[in-house]
């Protein structure tokens, strides 16, 4: 499997400290591959950072060089593979603009466990220091079954003019070093092959190479990020291909590679771990499997009843698919589901700090239940605690509990509200709940000149119903006398 190595794998500390140190800051991977005709080899794929290396040179003209030595020893010490050589960066004038060096090997190695060493060297330093790594690897190729190479992730590719050490199905391929893709990255290149499925399956029949990502944590596969490519079998089956990881979100992944006969049976699987940051995408609700709730905040609330509540709870702030979503998962009453949509939810409004999110929402819920409940219903499910969730609290509000000729009823206005289901912003809005019921705690929305809210244009004679006796439809405001009203200039001129 590819593995990246950071400064060399044990330098690690130098990442952080090499401009300070004058040390060298390099990435370096490798991959296993099989050669029908000469076996199987590791290519070796090595960045040295420009900025971590000393230039020098004559006048204007400047360049830096870096001596390697690689080794491949066997259990008995020998060495099976090896190489010692220089590399050396163009010339610049601009010692502001360093480039760095990509370097790409390949050694011929029989299936086995050997011991890596390498050691690197800046020629132009004064006081030349040797960054030393060593690491054991296993070689492996089973004959007569099929076998894969490993994944290796490509970070640019160009056709081929001319065949080289960066030349693979026509192509020449850049390696990508780094096992992490920054939220700027929205493309996610690969390589790989498969080798023997014809002496498995016979000459020419059918297989696929089935790529997708998984969840590093959970093994689920993530939605949305999956292909094939349908090809015959053969001596060696060739997988290039690149994936649109723009809306793929912050997380630990798998990126999987399979080969499946015509049946659908795996003949062979890869996998190469890889990071992601994308602090803009956010995750699909279909995607929420590939969520370990153990790694999050939501672990700490169990009980079917308790996640139940707190899903019902997200109901006035959520957009009608996620409304949907929360009655489904809600009837199914899974406790590992419900505590990871409850981490998607609120990691989809606030990426850094979702739990710091949830719990000041969760300090208006205990609010609105203290102060709008309505008889055994919690406050969230009222009309005022539903809006007071949505909305935040009104800017000016005004209740009048016993006018004579009007059933009791509050008077809301905002002067700014900003809607979370759909994002719309819209300025002096009124809302009018009433208790109809007269039991003193049960408002219910009469009308709202709000998008979105309940309107009705015969409200004020709804609200005078006691002292009005006009049921013509047509007649939306009160003609008889309405002693002690104030409903319209609360309503018009809110206090």
């Amino acid at each position: 499997m590819k593995k990246v190595l950071f400064i060399l794998s044990a330098l690690v500390s130098l990442s952080t400290t090499a401009h300070a140190m004058g040390g060298l800051k390099s990435y370096f991977s490798y991959s296993q591959f099989y050669s029908p005709d000469k076996g199987t080899f590791l290519e070796t794929n090595l960045t040295v950072s420009g900025n971590s290396m000393v230039f020098k040179g004559s006048g204007k003209k400047v360049s830096a060089s870096v001596n390697i030595i690689i080794t491949f020893s066997d259990a008995s010490g020998m060495v099976a593979a090896g190489n010692k050589y220089n590399l050396i960066t163009q010339t610049v004038s601009d010692t502001a603009q360093r480039p760095s060096i990509v370097d790409v090997q390949r050694y011929f190695l029989k299936p086995g466990k050997y011991i890596m060493d390498i050691t690197m060297t800046d020629n132009n330093a004064g006081k030349p220091e040797k960054y030393s790594s060593s690491e054991e690897i296993e070689i492996k190729y089973t004959p007569k079954a099929v076998n894969m190479s490993d994944i290796q992730l490509i970070e640019s590719f160009t056709k081929t003019e001319k065949p080289n050490i960066l030349s693979k199905s026509g192509y020449d391929m850049v390696p990508y070093s780094l096992n992490y893709y920054p939220g700027d990255i929205g493309k996610l290149a690969f390589y790989c092959e498969g080798y023997g499925t014809d002496s498995v399956l016979g000459a020419d029949k059918k297989v696929a190479m089935v790529y997708y990502i998984e969840s590093a944590e959970t093994l689920e596969k993530i939605g949305g990020f999956f292909g094939v490519s349908k090809q015959k079998s053969q001596r060696v089956n060739i997988l290039f291909s690149q994936m649109d990881i723009k809306s793929l979100v912050t997380g630990n992944y798998n990126l999987v590679v399979e080969i499946r006969d015509e049946t659908g049976l795996v003949l062979g699987q890869e996998k190469i771990f890889f990071q992601r940051t994308n602090l803009t995408a956010k995750i699909d609700l279909n995607n929420i499997a590939a969520i370990d709730p153990n790694q999050t905040f939501a672990s700490k609330y169990t009980g079917v009843d308790t996640l139940k509540e707190y899903i019902r709870c997200l109901w006035p702030i959520s957009t009608p698919v996620e409304r949907d979503w929360q009655e489904t998962q809600i009837k199914n009453a899974d406790q590992k589901i419900m505590q990871q949509y409850i981490y998607a939810f609120w990691k989809n409004r606030n990426d850094k700090d979702p739990e710091a999110e949830w719990l000041k929402y969760y300090n208006q819920v205990v609010y609105v239940n203290k102060v709008f409940k309505c008889g055994k219903q919690p406050g969230y499910y009222t009309d005022r605690g539903r809006v007071y969730l949505q909305y935040g609290p009104p800017d000016s509000q005004q209740q009048v509990p016993n006018e004579p000729d009007s059933y009791p009823y509050d008077v809301w206005q905002y002067y700014r509200l900003t809607d979370p289901t759909n994002g719309q912003i819209q300025t002096n809005k009124k809302f009018i709940f009433w208790n109809k019921t007269l039991d003193g705690s049960c408002f219910t929305l009469l009308h709202s000149d709000a998008r979105g809210e309940t309107k009705d244009a015969r409200w004020q004679m709804k609200l005078k119903q006691r002292s009005q006796t006009n049921v013509n439809l047509d007649v939306e405001t009160p003609t008889e006398n309405t002693y002690g009203s104030g409903i319209d200039d609360l309503f018009s001129n809110p206090r």
